[in-house]
């Protein structure tokens, strides 16, 4: 990587950073091209030298926050227990981590940002943590207690579960306490995830 490429980057970090510090302070709607560029110390004209608009920079703020919240979870990993149970421990971990972060929940599942850079995508990034939930999964298969075709149906539920109970919670549709929410969560996925026998 060459100098000019590392400036860049760095750069583009520095408004990234910022318009994440105002997400969480603020809301999405403290974003603005100049709020930006004052949190992160340059005219805010700068930034459409590092991105197309203000969307392009708020996908970047997406996959930032969503590796936060991996790391996050990393925390709530148990060597101790199955891939079973650690999947549910997770899915707690990740549904309290947007519940407390109500704007990045928003900001990554319900704006409308356009298409993600063509950088991120040709980068062939994933976020890490649908990554996580498909190696435990994935381990579960492998364990015994499911069919290994059904990985990634069972990966699409869970995450329709979840992502579907955070909707209704972070709009303030639910009436229900968050300690209620997490308990049905775990119902549900207990239920997708129950033994069985695998076809041999």
């Amino acid at each position: 990587m060459d100098k000019k490429e590392i400036q860049r980057q760095r750069m583009m970090r520095y408004f990234i950073d910022a318009a994440k510090e105002i997400i969480k302070e603020e809301g999405i709607k403290g974003v603005t091209a100049r709020s930006v560029g004052d949190r992160a110390g340059y005219s805010y004209a700068t930034i459409y030298n590092y991105f197309n608009d203000l969307n392009t920079l708020l996908s970047y703020c997406v996959f930032d926050f969503l590796e936060d919240c991996y790391r996050y979870m990393l925390n709530f990993k148990d060597g101790k227990i199955d891939a079973r149970e650690q999947i549910i421990i997770y899915a707690e971990a990740y549904f309290k981590y947007f519940a407390q972060h109500p704007d990045m929940f928003k900001l990554i599942f319900v704006e409308d940002l356009g298409k993600p850079p063509k950088e991120l995508i040709e980068s062939g990034m994933k976020p890490s943590v649908g990554v996580l939930l498909g190696e435990n999964i994935t381990s579960c298969a492998k364990q015994g207690y499911i069919l290994e075709k059904d990985v990634e149906l069972l990966q699409g539920l869970i995450g329709s579960s979840i992502h579907g109970k955070l909707l209704f919670f972070t709009q303030g549709r639910s009436v229900e306490r968050l300690e209620v929410v997490i308990a049905s969560l775990r119902k549900e996925i207990e239920f997708l995830m129950k033994g069985k026998e695998v076809e041999k």
